[in-house]
């Protein structure tokens, strides 16, 4: 099979194996991100799902999810490294090397957690672009009853410390668990939160005005225009940081095993969130 039908079975075992242990436990249950309408990158395919448990999830509900990624890992151990990421948490190490690779994204959180903080999913930005590239694999859609309130300068205020940690903490540990082999996988967790934190610095950047305009949309569709805004409102470094990124993550097969390029990406991951960071409480 080509790697296009892989990734679909891949994608599709993940499901099956969720309706099957979890369908009673999970309110809704939804394949997230460019996947969901059959946009995938050749070059680092990626599947994201969102899972919302009914109520609070229970430790037995992750015991579950654990064996359910361990299946599929199996599976297809002959045929793709198939990279478990709870992004940005935990990026699992995969347990079958191939040349080809493949990232399953579960996230996860339940009715409860989103009540406690205030009908969002982490927080304003992530529920919105969730709320606009989705698709419901089964359960109710509890995205579609979410109403979303305009991102303000207030909202920024309250979590700009904590959003940019929520990317740049658990990256700057990452160094730790991989060996010398393994740079690929440090490149890859660099290059998924160095994307979270250039998004993210879009919408800090932006006057109150363009936030209820929801400017940032445009922006974060169209990736060509982010190098120049970054230059235009951070400085010509930080377009260049962003350049860069982009270009490795357009490219990434040519770069995946390039120790240089790994811990680069890594520095410009925390670097960016640094810059985003203190334009905003400075």
């Amino acid at each position: 099979m080509n790697h296009q039908q892989l990734v679909k079975y891949i994608a599709q075992t993940f499901q099956a194996e969720v309706q099957v242990h979890l369908k009673n436990r999970l309110h809704s249950f939804y394949v997230v991100g460019g996947y969901a309408f059959g946009k995938i990158s050749k070059q680092r395919p990626d599947v994201n799902f969102l899972l919302i448990f009914d109520k609070f999830t229970t430790p037995e509900d992750y015991l579950e999810i654990g064996e359910i990624c361990k299946t599929v890992e199996e599976k297809y151990k002959k045929d793709a490294t198939v990279k478990i990421e709870f992004r940005p948490f935990r990026y699992i190490k995969p347990r079958y090397r191939n040349d080809f690779e493949v990232s399953i994204n579960p996230i996860i959180i339940s009715t409860g957690e989103i009540k406690q903080m205030n009908g969002v999913i982490f927080n304003k930005w992530f529920t919105n672009g969730l709320k606009k590239s989705n698709k419901l694999v089964f359960g109710n859609d509890f995205l579609k009853s979410l109403k979303i309130q305009n991102i303000t300068k207030d909202d920024l205020m309250k979590g700009i410390v904590f959003d940019v940690t929520f990317f740049t903490l658990p990256l700057s540990r990452a160094p730790a668990q991989y060996d010398d082999t393994e740079y690929n996988l440090l490149l890859n967790e660099s290059l998924i939160n160095a994307k979270n934190v250039i998004y993210f610095g879009i919408v800090v950047a932006m006057t109150a005005d363009e936030l209820k305009n929801k400017v940032y949309v445009s922006h974060i569709e169209n990736k060509e225009k982010i190098p120049s805004f970054y230059e235009d409102r951070y400085g010509k470094e930080a377009g260049d940081m962003v350049k860069l990124v982009f270009e490795v993550r357009e490219n990434y097969l040519n770069y995946k095993d390039d120790v240089k390029t790994a811990k680069e990406i890594f520095s410009v991951a925390l670097n960016i969130g640094s810059i985003v960071r203190n334009k905003f409480l400075h």
